[in-house]
């Protein structure tokens, strides 16, 4: 099984998608398909059993209206220049089964997505802070973001501010 189509097709044949909730299309990708939350793990093993390759995990912050987020697994392989996106919408509580024990890279996209839009994955490895600061208490990519409470790793409170530079014993008048 090589082409996009065919490892599709047998998605299908499992019954492991599930009608699109939305018509938006993706560009980029020769083939998608939505999948049920439940058998993400199947369809991932399905894919490696016949060649694909794990690319990218993504997310996407559909909470308001749909209370939900969206994630986007992308997979590809050497001998076919194409995409393949595996698509499913997520409760904004409900956890993900990890796909690291399938894939091992995909650890890092998963930590990625817990801390950037707090969404937890089930059976994860290590799922640790990543890019902010261990205990944070807020997802900066969700769209209802405005902005953190103050942090200790914040410097824009003791800064110089431009004015202060030109006071400085190295201003020059």
């Amino acid at each position: 099984m090589s082409a996009p189509a065919e490892l599709v097709r047998l998605l299908d044949e499992r019954g492991w998608t599930v009608p699109a909730p939305t018509e938006h299309p993706m560009t980029g990708v020769a083939e998608t398909r939505w999948i049920a939350l439940a058998h993400l793990l199947e369809a991932a093993e399905a894919a490696k059993a016949a060649g694909w390759f794990y690319e990218s995990l993504t997310c996407v912050d559909r909470l308001d209206p749909h209370g939900v987020f969206e994630l986007i697994v992308t997979l590809e392989r050497w001998d076919v220049t194409a995409r393949v996106a595996l698509r499913l919408w997520v409760p904004k509580d409900q956890p993900v089964p990890s796909l690291a024990d399938v894939y091992r890279v995909a650890d890092w996209n998963e930590r990625e997505v817990w801390e950037l839009f707090g969404v937890a994955f089930t059976g994860h490895p290590r799922l640790t802070w990543l890019l902010l600061p261990e205990g944070t208490a807020f997802h900066p990519l969700l769209k209802s973001f405005t902005a953190p409470p103050p942090s200790i790793y914040d410097d824009s409170l003791t800064a110089p501010t431009p004015q202060d530079e030109r006071t400085g014993p190295d201003a020059r008048g």
